[in-house]
C-alpha cells in the first residue's frame, strides 16, 4: 500500500541556477552528502547502538559510474519533523552546531552534480519510506514548488538514505576520482579512526593513514656532538586561545621521520571534520611558519588543529576568519611550536637525516622531477649568447649601496690572497656572479653573488647553513676561475658568462 503527499522546495528557479554554477570541487560536493548522514549518526547514535548493539557502526556507501552517482547510508533517515526542512533551500536546522548548519548540502550538491536525483529515505522509529524526486528541467520550465511524495511502509526497525544523482553535469573521472578517495578519507579522519564510521568508495573502503613521526636526537645535541644523544619523538601537543573573543585551538604538530613536499602542512577541522588542507600540496603552510617552500619545516612539519569556534564557508571548504584573527592565530601557534622542550620549528630547520638515507633519495627525486623540465629552456638561452673576450677583470667591481661584505687572507702558491665575498641586495642586479682581481703575486679578489635575484630567493632558502653553501658554491666557481686565468687559460671566464645568462633569462623572477 503507498500514498502520495507533496514536499515544498521553494525557493526554485533562482536559487536552482545559481546551485548549478557555484564554484565547487567534487569531493567537497559528495561531502556535503557524507555529512548528513554523519550528523543523522551522531544525532541519533544512542537510538542507534541501543537497537543493533554498541558496536553498531555508521556506514556510507558511494557509487560512482559515468552516468550515476548514488550514497547510501544506514543513518538514522530523514525524520518527519525535519523531513520539509530537508528540501528547502537555505531551511537551517534547529542545530546548528553539527555538521549540517547551513541548510543547504544535499541540495547544493545534487543540483552541481546532476538534473535528475532521487531521494529515498526510512527514518528509524517510523513506519513510512518516502521518496522524492528532482527533474531540474521541469522545474524550472514550470516552476514547481512543490514535488510528489511516494510513500510506502516498512518494518519500523528499518533506517536508510538512499540518494541516486542520474543525468550528470559533470561525472568525476580521471585523476578526479583518485582525490576524492584521498580527499574523503582525509576529511572524515577522526571519525576512520574511531571506529565510527566505514566510508567506500566503489566498494573500496577508504582509509587514512598518518604519517610516521621523526625519532631523532635534538639538532643541539648533534652539534655539540654529545656521545650516544637521547632520541625524541618529535610530536607535541597544545591548546591556546587567541582573538578578541578568545577562541581556543587545540591539537598537534610533529616533524615527519620522511619529508614530503606535497604532504607536509597543518589539517585544520571543526567539528571533527577537516575543513582547510584537504589533499596533496593543499596543507596549510602559512608563510610565518613554514617559510619558503624548499624549506625543511615547509617539507617536514605536520599537524592537526581542532578550531571549533571559528565559522566556516557554507562550502565548508575555508574558515571566515578575519586577517587580524589568523595573524594573532599564526603568533600564539609559532609560540606553542617552538616552546621548549620540543622545538618544533628549530628541530625540523636544522636537523638533518643520514644523507645516505630513503629521505634524501625521496627529496632528491623530488627536485630531480622538477630540475629536469626546466633544462631545455636554460639551455635554450645559450643557443645565440656570445660571452664578452676580454671581460672586465682587472678592477674593482663598483660599490653598490645595499650590501654585506667579509674579507679574509689565505695563502695561495707561497702568496697572500685578499678574498672578498659581497652579498648584494640591490634589486636591479641583472649577474647572479660577479668577480674580480687585481695584482699579479699578492691579489685582491672580489666575489659579489646577488641575493635578490630570483635563483637566490627561491631555491637557498633563508637559513645560514643553506645560505653558507650558496656562498661557499658560487665562490668556489669564481676561484676556479681565477686559478684557470692565472694559469693560463684566457677563456675561464666563459663558464661564470654562460652562467649569468642563464639565470638572468630563466625563471623565477620574483621581482614582486
Amino acid at each position: 500500500m503507498s500514498e502520495k503527499e507533496t514536499v515544498n522546495i521553494r525557493p526554485s528557479v533562482g536559487y536552482l541556477s545559481i546551485l548549478q554554477a557555484i564554484n565547487y570541487r567534487a569531493w567537497y560536493a559528495i561531502a556535503e552528502f557524507v555529512d548528513n548522514s554523519l550528523q543523522s549518526y551522531l544525532q541519533n547514535k544512542a537510538n542507534l547502538k541501543k537497537l543493533h548493539g554498541a558496536n553498531f557502526k555508521l556506514k556510507i556507501a558511494i557509487y560512482v559510474t559515468k552516468s550515476k552517482i548514488q550514497i547510501v547510508d544506514n543513518a538514522a533517515g530523514i525524520t518527519k519533523k525535519d523531513f520539509s526542512r530537508a528540501f528547502r533551500a537555505a531551511a537551517r536546522p534547529e542545530n546548528r552546531r553539527g555538521l549540517s548548519e547551513f541548510g543547504m548540502g544535499m541540495k547544493t550538491a545534487a543540483v552541481w552534480f546532476s538534473k535528475n536525483w532521487i531521494v529515498k529515505t526510512k527514518p528509524l522509529g517510523e513506519r513510512e519510506e518516502k521518496v522524492v524526486k528532482w527533474d531540474i528541467k521541469n522545474i524550472v520550465k514550470d516552476n514547481i514548488e512543490e514535488l510528489h511524495v511516494k510513500k510506502s511502509e516498512l518494518p519500523i526497525n528499518q533506517h536508510y538514505t538512499d540518494i541516486t544523482l542520474i543525468d550528470l553535469n559533470r561525472a568525476p573521472q580521471g585523476q578526479t576520482i583518485k582525490k576524492i578517495k584521498n580527499h574523503l578519507a582525509s576529511m572524515y579522519r577522526c571519525f576512520i579512526e574511531k571506529n565510527e564510521v566505514e566510508i567506500r568508495y566503489n566498494n573500496e573502503k577508504l582509509k587514512y593513514e598518518k604519517p610516521e613521526v621523526l625519532q631523532a636526537p635534538y639538532f643541539r645535541d648533534v652539534d655539540e656532538q654529545k656521545k650516544n644523544p637521547k632520541k625524541i619523538t618529535w610530536e607535541k601537543r597544545f591548546e591556546f586561545r587567541y582573538g578578541r573573543k578568545r577562541k581556543t585551538a587545540t591539537g598537534y604538530a610533529n616533524i615527519r621521520e620522511t619529508a614530503s613536499t606535497k604532504e607536509a602542512g597543518f589539517a585544520l577541522f571543526r567539528r571533527n571534520r577537516l575543513i582547510k588542507g584537504v589533499g596533496e600540496n593543499e596543507g596549510y603552510r602559512p608563510l610565518e611558519i613554514f617559510k619558503a617552500p624548499n624549506s625543511f619545516i615547509y617539507q617536514r612539519v605536520y599537524g592537526e588543529i581542532h578550531l571549533n569556534d571559528e565559522d566556516v564557508t557554507h562550502t565548508k571548504d575555508d574558515f571566515q576568519w578575519t586577517p587580524e584573527e589568523e595573524s594573532e592565530f599564526l603568533k600564539k601557534l609559532k609560540e606553542e611550536l617552538e616552546k621548549e622542550p620540543k622545538a618544533i620549528l628549530s628541530q625540523a630547520d636544522r636537523f638533518r637525516k643520514d644523507r645516505r638515507s630513503r629521505d634524501l633519495r625521496i627529496q632528491s627525486e623530488e627536485g630531480l622531477d622538477s630540475s629536469i623540465k626546466k633544462i631545455q629552456g636554460s639551455i635554450a638561452v645559450l643557443e645565440d649568447y656570445k660571452p664578452p673576450r676580454q671581460p672586465e677583470i682587472s678592477k674593482k667591481l663598483p660599490e653598490v649601496k645595499n650590501k654585506e661584505r667579509r674579507r679574509k687572507t689565505v695563502r695561495f702558491e707561497g702568496n697572500d690572497w685578499i678574498i672578498e665575498q659581497i652579498l648584494n641586495y640591490d634589486k636591479d642586479e641583472t649577474e647572479w656572479l660577479k668577480v674580480s682581481e687585481i695584482g699579479r703575486r699578492k691579489k685582491e679578489i672580489q666575489i659579489q653573488i646577488s641575493m635578490t635575484m630570483g635563483f637566490t630567493a627561491q631555491y637557498f632558502g633563508d637559513q645560514p647553513d643553506e645560505i653558507e653553501g650558496m656562498l661557499l658554491l658560487a665562490s668556489y666557481i669564481a676561484l676556479a676561475e681565477v686559478v684557470a686565468r692565472n694559469r693560463g687559460d684566457s677563456r675561464a671566464h666563459n663558464v661564470r658568462s654562460y652562467l649569468n645568462e642563464i639565470l638572468r633569462s630563466q625563471p623565477p623572477n620574483l621581482n614582486y
